[in-house]
């Protein structure tokens, strides 16, 4: 009989320690593990209820509530910061990435907002994802801020500005493909650092079709199969990046638009090597995604050890696309 009263627990345990488990199975292994990972930040604030039911009813329960919560504890460091400094005036390498979707939202004017609000944050070095350098505006870019440029001539849209010189670029993967990475080294002073721009694969899906219950129901199928191949291609993707930064001796930043949440397998393999700016200098959820899926943090800035953060920021007041940029201030260690 006790068993049976416990069964709903142990459970519980198993469904918890499952969907924690996920981000160490590789979805090329398993293909629904980018999926089940997207339950964490529900197991844990389901833990958290639990837990704060259980103070107020007095239930042992509420034990195990909490032995799943300090468990859970590192998802929770991921997709939450409050310990960060977001004071951009400082001295150092100051980091902008962003995807810009074309300036979609700046094109009425001609761009002119969005390369006015370029030069007033006057950044040493830029990545832009679904950049289009038609219409003068890769010139004007340029002029504005003094910019060496590594930029595709095909189809892919990765681009890296720097005001600093560039000594090498190139991509990773196939030249046609929409989303790539793209790496330039810079040198700053007596320095080299390597950059690596990158657009991982999307998962191409509509918001406006995914609105309500119904919307979900009917766009269910599409969804999962559409993440469960975007999952799998992102792993791929980081694995050849992966492999292309063992290579490198430069101090190294990654970059980007990963498409990607902070609970996922494909975001703690970046996470084994390097530094998250948003986890170190962050505030708040940190979202990226200007769009009507809300609290999604896509975007991101990693780096090597020879980096040393000083500020980081979200600038969540830019509307030029349905991503907000991201703003790291860096100095380089001996």
């Amino acid at each position: 009989m006790k068993f049976i009263t416990k069964l709903p627990v142990l459970i519980w345990v198993f469904l918890c320690l499952l969907v924690y488990s996920s981000v160490l199975i590789s979805p090329e292994v398993f293909k629904y593990s980018g999926l089940v990972s997207v339950g964490i930040p529900f197991i844990l604030l389901l833990n958290f209820i639990f837990l704060l039911i259980s103070f107020v009813f007095k239930w042992k329960v509420g034990l195990v509530a909490l032995l799943m919560v300090v468990i859970g504890w590192p998802f929770i460091n991921v997709g939450l910061s409050f310990s960060g400094n977001d004071n951009l005036d400082q001295e150092g390498i100051k980091v902008l990435n962003y995807n810009v979707k074309w300036f979609s939202d700046a094109k009425k004017d001609n761009y002119n907002e969005a390369v006015k609000w370029l030069g007033e944050i006057d950044a040493d070095i830029i990545s832009f994802q679904e950049f289009y350098p038609g219409k003068g505006i890769l010139n004007r870019i340029v002029e504005k801020g003094n910019y060496y440029v590594s930029i595709g001539k095909q189809k892919n849209t990765n681009a890296i500005f720097s005001k600093f010189p560039i000594i090498n670029d190139g991509l990773l993967l196939e030249i046609d493909q929409f989303n790539n990475i793209r790496f330039a080294d810079v040198v700053v002073k007596k320095d080299t650092i390597r950059v690596y721009g990158v657009h991982l694969q999307s998962m191409g899906i509509d918001p406006d079709k995914i609105q309500d219950s119904e919307g979900i129901k009917n766009e269910y199928d599409d969804i999962r199969s559409r993440f469960i191949f975007s999952s799998a291609s992102r792993t791929e993707q980081i694995n050849t990046l992966l492999d292309h930064v063992k290579e490198c001796e430069y101090p190294v930043l990654v970059i980007g638009d990963f498409n990607d949440v902070p609970f996922s397998y494909n975001y703690f393999q970046l996470r084994k090597i390097f530094s998250n700016a948003f986890e170190k200098g962050g505030s708040g959820i940190g979202a990226t995604f200007n769009n009507k899926i809300p609290y999604l943090r896509i975007d991101n800035q990693f780096y090597s050890s020879r980096f040393k953060l000083k500020s980081f920021k979200t600038i969540n007041s830019v509307y030029f696309s349905d991503h907000f940029p991201l703003i790291g201030i860096y100095e380089l260690s001996n």
